[in-house]
């Protein structure tokens, strides 16, 4: 039972509650103007000493610092520094979108309106891209990522007793589709064009060619293929070897792989390994200082950025007419073509490096569908014969 008192001209309250090990505590709080604000706070821990929180978590600690704490726990320090930036942003949003909201009074409506409000975006945001009403701000795929950074957050505070239950279920994910998959992967005749146009005139002023050479035909990411190094090359199995990425972002040296599961080695063809073979002999002709061994050091000793290699690539889809793609482009061509060339999706999969085939297909769903209704075009011809 809650003691209020009025001392001074202001109120106070004393709450006692006993812990998990049986021990009593008080919690107190003094200052309040009016009765009805003390007795609200009162009310608060009272509930809380119903619904067993009341020892874990303060009653009155906002949403915004539950998260922040969290990930001080759990991902600072333990992930890397640019998905630690992700999360960082999450917790602008929620600061931005949810203010001093307490922890104990998230509800599934609050969650969702929360949810809303992102997707739709800030005044600023849709002013400076001119929405109108009915358009909404932020992808689908962002608000996937920043639900699933709650989300984590949410089953471990509901897994560790501080709150009943998950209020981030069944949640609702909005935000446009972002740009059509289809846009972001060259076809077959796009593909041997640019191609033939990186596999020649090899030299070490400009690696970027020999980046999207290697990319276009492993379906390696920008940063595993800025990491490799000579040693992870098999010139006898024909192979190369993915077990590092580079940080651009910070200090530019080696770090790990996105994932586990992006640890793989890849089989490849004679042409790439003919074309990598002649860019170790231009460094070792030109005596190039490379003591970690970098495939793609240039003549000034540095690995070119994605931002390099993009601009690459703009230049080719003015003076190749081919369509115009990022580097990330490159793995969805390499990945697309292979597709349509009949190649399981398991083994596309495993040398993507993505964790399970179920990832694959949903990156790819258009393609299967588009391959689905060809098999159903030579199905029902087939069938038609009889009569």
């Amino acid at each position: 039972m809650a003691s209020i008192k009025k001392r001074n001209g202001k109120w106070s309250v004393r709450v006692s509650f006993y812990d998990e090990f049986g021990k009593r505590h008080f919690k107190n709080k003094d200052g309040f103007l009016r009765k009805r604000d003390a007795e609200q706070w009162a009310n608060e821990l009272e509930r809380a000493k119903f619904d067993k929180s009341l020892g874990r978590i303060d009653p009155a600690t906002t949403f915004y610092n539950y998260y922040a704490e969290w990930l001080k726990t759990y991902k600072f320090g333990k992930v890397a520094r640019i998905t630690e930036q992700e999360y960082r942003y999450t917790l602008r949003q929620i600061k931005e979108f949810l203010g001093q909201i307490k922890m104990v009074s998230m509800t599934r409506t609050r969650y969702q309106r929360f949810l809303n409000d992102f997707t739709y975006g800030t005044e600023k945001q849709r002013q400076k891209r001119h929405l109108s009403d009915s358009e909404v701000y932020h992808s689908k795929t962002s608000v996937e990522k920043l639900h699933g950074h709650i989300h984590a957050a949410v089953i471990d505070a509901v897994a560790d007793g501080l709150i009943k239950s998950d209020f981030c279920l069944h949640a609702e994910l909005g935000g446009n589709k972002g740009k059509d998959a289809r846009l972001k992967f060259l076809d077959a005749h796009d593909m041997f064009t640019l191609a033939n146009e990186v596999n020649q005139n090899i030299r070490l002023t400009s690696t970027g060619k020999s980046m999207i050479y290697t990319g276009l035909l492993t379906g390696m990411r920008v940063a595993e293929v800025s990491a490799l190094t000579w040693p992870d090359i098999d010139w006898e199995q024909k192979t190369i070897s993915v077990n590092k990425s580079w940080d651009y972002s910070y200090g530019q040296q080696f770090k790990r792989t996105k994932t586990e599961s992006s640890i793989r080695t890849i089989s490849v063809t004679d042409d790439l390994l003919n074309h990598l073979h002649q860019l170790k002999k231009l460094q070792q002709d030109h005596q190039l200082d490379n003591p970690d061994k970098l495939v793609f050091l240039n003549n000034r000793g540095r690995i070119p950025s994605p931002g390099a290699c993009d601009a690459l690539l703009k230049k080719y889809h003015t003076t190749l007419g081919i369509k115009r793609i990022s580097f990330h482009g490159l793995r969805h061509t390499h990945a697309s073509y292979l597709l349509y060339s009949g190649v399981k999706m398991e083994y596309i999969s495993k040398r993507l490096g993505h964790k399970n085939s179920s990832i694959t297909r949903n990156v790819y769903a258009h393609l299967i569908q588009e391959d689905q209704e060809q098999e159903d075009e030579l199905t029902l011809s087939a069938l038609s014969k009889f009569k």
